[in-house]
């Protein structure tokens, strides 16, 4: 489930209203002005679960987020943007992956024996939509935006989203006791029903991205900007006591730390020698329970939670056996009620191995790497060291989802990646920037050459050296 029309017991009021005017009003911008307001509108709506809730109470308040994408690729039709000096392989991949996960659909309708995907009415076509809006979201980026100030507006947005994300969590959780870690200070905040983990694994992809622009070059206000992002995520990010984003947190510090951030190693350092120290009591409690003391003569046991994952692995497991190459068929796991009530292999390459096969499995690791492959040749070739940072900072967030999602489903929730997927456009068209910047470096050159009255052609001089 991903953009399931909830509606927990949604009311009007002023700022309900005041809310929903201003998406309406954003909306008839983007379809009548500019493209570009419909993109700000979802980078700041789409992690906000709970807020979008409060639009369910007016006409069409469910579908708004449709709606937006809907008015954004209106826009770039009537007013069509030029050509990008870089197309990106990815975008036929990512084409021919929607179309593979759409047959597996209906292979799933007849391994379970229920109603076909032909309309809206089978809830596993509405999640199948669900789940192709988010690269929609990275075509709709790519038509929409052009220049550096825009991207940087999608990014400055991105990281204030994921700031009003830790007020809310902040909020919720005032007044609860974190000397001491207990499971019922634990809070999913403004992103419902993904739960606490998607809450972490939100923070910490957020964390990565924004992290390479503390060392951004003639923007102290940029970078004074991601530190104050990068530390109030930080900090929610550790009383979320998200195992899954502790070890996603450490990978990417190291990540960056090697390939471009020398200054980052001063804090892996100070972790690794004295994290009993310098972690709060409560985060090292949740650390060290992942095994239980053991008793004399007695070898240490995984604590209940992770007992549970295991025994959800060892089940999907059994199950790929039976379908091994093009698995049960996309999003049927949660049918099959196989370990009590648990929905979720609580391992996404474990359900993609179960549902869609090897084949499925397979062609999922070669997305990943080419998201990566997308950030990293960013911020290689660009010359723009802010540029070339946001590439970075896009391949430490790629990072971050590959090791999140080996505790859990986390790349199905649009609150949770919806971000990941627009700032894949905003590194694409930063592309584009640095390929155009290259062709007008190399066009004055060819130029001057070709206008001097006096220049010799190099065949001529190579024909009367020969002659002489």
């Amino acid at each position: 489930m991903i953009l399931a029309d909830l509606d927990p017991s949604a009311t009007i009021g002023v700022r309900s209203i005041a809310l929903y005017a201003s998406v309406v009003i954003g909306a008839l911008l983007t379809l009548a002005w500019r493209s570009e307001i419909g993109i700000y509108i979802l980078s700041v709506l789409l992690p906000l679960q709970t807020t979008r809730y409060h639009l369910h109470a007016f006409p069409l308040g469910s579908k708004i987020v449709d709606i937006l994408l809907l008015c954004v690729l209106i826009g770039t039709v009537i007013r069509p943007k030029s050509k990008l000096a870089y197309r990106p392989r990815i975008a036929i991949f990512l084409a021919g992956l929607a179309f593979f996960y759409f047959l597996s659909l209906w292979r799933g309708a007849f391994y379970l024996g229920g109603e076909l995907p032909i309309w809206f009415s089978d809830h596993r076509l509405v999640d199948y939509k669900n789940f192709i809006v988010m690269p929609l979201l990275a075509f709709a980026v790519v038509r929409t935006i052009r220049t550096k100030r825009q991207i940087v507006t999608i990014v400055v947005l991105c990281g204030l989203t994921s700031v009003a994300v830790d007020y809310s969590y902040l909020k919720a959780s005032f007044g609860r006791d974190f000397a001491h870690y207990s499971e019922e200070t634990r809070d999913a905040g403004p992103l419902g029903y993904a739960g606490e983990n998607g809450l972490a694994s939100y923070l910490v992809e957020a964390t990565a991205f924004v992290l390479p622009l503390i060392v951004v070059r003639k923007n102290p206000r940029l970078r004074l900007f991601a530190l104050a992002v990068a530390g109030a995520n930080t900090v929610c990010l550790l009383f979320s006591y998200s195992r899954e984003a502790y070890l996603a947190l450490a990978v990417i510090l190291c990540f960056l730390a090697v390939v471009r951030v020398r200054a980052l190693f001063i804090p892996i350092l100070l972790l690794a020698l004295g994290w009993q120290a310098i972690l709060p009591v409560a985060v090292r409690e949740r650390i060290t329970m992942t095994y239980s003391r053991p008793d004399a003569g007695m070898a240490a046991e995984l604590d209940a939670s992770a007992q549970e994952r295991v025994m959800l692995w060892s089940d999907a497991m059994d199950l790929f056996r039976q379908n091994p190459v093009f698995g049960t068929g996309f999003l049927t796991y949660a049918e099959l009620s196989r370990v009590g009530s648990y929905k979720d292999t609580h391992n996404f390459y474990l359900k993609m191995l179960v549902e869609t096969g090897l084949i499925g499995l397979c062609l999922f690791i070669l997305q990943l790497l080419l998201l990566l492959r997308e950030g990293m040749r960013l911020f290689t070739r660009a010359r723009d060291s802010l540029l070339s940072l946001i590439g970075l900072g896009y391949a430490a967030m790629i990072v971050a989802a590959t090791i999140v999602n080996l505790f859990g489903d986390r790349w199905m929730f649009i609150q949770v990646d919806s971000n990941l997927w627009i700032l894949l456009g905003c590194v694409i068209c930063g592309s584009s920037l640095a390929a155009e910047s290259r062709k007008q470096l190399q066009r004055p050159q060819t130029t001057s050459i070709a206008k001097a009255p006096w220049a010799i052609p190099a065949a001529s001089l190579s024909y009367e050296k020969a002659i002489s």
